[in-house]
């Protein structure tokens, strides 16, 4: 009489997979460490020279309107940078930790 046959559950890790996931993690925390660097710059910047203000002499609408436009596009772009950044680490991360855990059927007879 032949014994019946069980089967088993074993997890298998995939190092390839693994490694992807970790260096794609690594991208989005570069690109999150590029935009902080970006908005560091920026904002470091004195208001008077972002708008180009200068003591003594009348203000130009026009200029200084322009140039608050920049501004707040180049806001709008920096919020848009970060989550994309975030997006992509985030995704190094669901990479990485579903090729830790991959479940293989070991049949035993």
């Amino acid at each position: 009489m032949a014994a019946p046959s069980t089967s088993q559950a074993h997890t298998h890790r995939d190092f390839v997979g693994s490694a992807i996931g970790i260096l794609v993690f690594l991208g989005g925390i570069a690109l999150l460490l590029f935009v902080f660097r970006l908005a560091f710059e920026m904002f470091s910047v004195p208001t008077n020279t972002a708008l180009d203000l200068h003591k003594g002499k009348p203000i130009d609408l026009g200029a200084a309107g322009s140039s608050l436009t920049v501004i707040i596009l180049r806001i709008f772009l920096l919020l848009i940078m970060g989550l994309f950044g975030s997006w992509i680490a985030n995704r190094g991360i669901s990479l990485y930790t579903h090729s830790r855990g991959i479940k293989v059927r070991v049949e035993e007879h």
